[in-house]
């Protein structure tokens, strides 16, 4: 019988003894600590939103330019009844439906990617999510200072993130202290 208590039957043991937490958090067959498990969800589903939300952007591309320019002037017409002057040409619309494709399509490409990696403990994972949620965190951070207050809800989300990962159970999955 070991001084430490019961052993593993294939002599492995059950950590480093004596030392806590930290250091059985380095063993090759530590499971990913909640935080870090609950991060890894959340970015694999704000890369499927944004992959998806980049299609339907990628969709309305295909729309005719005879089409855009209707539907246009019936917001057009719409906004004016309520004393609004909606100026957008099917240029202009075509331009930010491309821009928002492809900011939504990398940043759900990006955040898939991360998100996948983030098993495998390395540094570069674990800094490439704290720096792309710090990013995201100050782009959300920015739209709600400029008037959208709906950016509320994924800065939380993104908050969050950066809190987990840099927390004390995700520094020491990735051998931080």
């Amino acid at each position: 019988m070991s001084p430490f208590g019961p052993q593993d039957p294939h002599g492995a043991g059950h950590g480093l003894p004596g030392f806590g937490a930290p250091f059985d958090a380095l063993r090759p067959d530590a499971p990913l600590p909640r935080k870090v498990a609950t991060v890894r969800m959340l970015m694999f589903v704000g890369g499927f939103c944004g992959l998806t939300l980049s299609m339907l952007f990628v969709m309305g591309l295909s729309v005719s330019a005879e089409d855009m320019a209707e539907v246009l002037r019936q917001q057009s017409e719409l906004a004016a009844e309520e004393n609004v002057d909606l100026a957008v040409t099917p240029e202009m619309m075509r331009s930010m439906m491309g821009t928002l494709a492809v900011v939504t399509g990398v940043y759900g490409l990006l955040s898939t990617f991360l998100a996948s990696r983030l098993r495998r403990r390395t540094l570069g994972a674990y800094w490439g999510v704290v720096v792309f949620q710090g990013a995201a965190g100050a782009l959300l951070t920015w739209n709600m200072l400029t008037g959208d207050i709906l950016a509320a809800v994924p800065l939380g989300f993104a908050v969050y993130m950066v809190i987990a990962m840099l927390s004390r159970e995700g520094r020491a999955h990735y051998g931080l202290y």
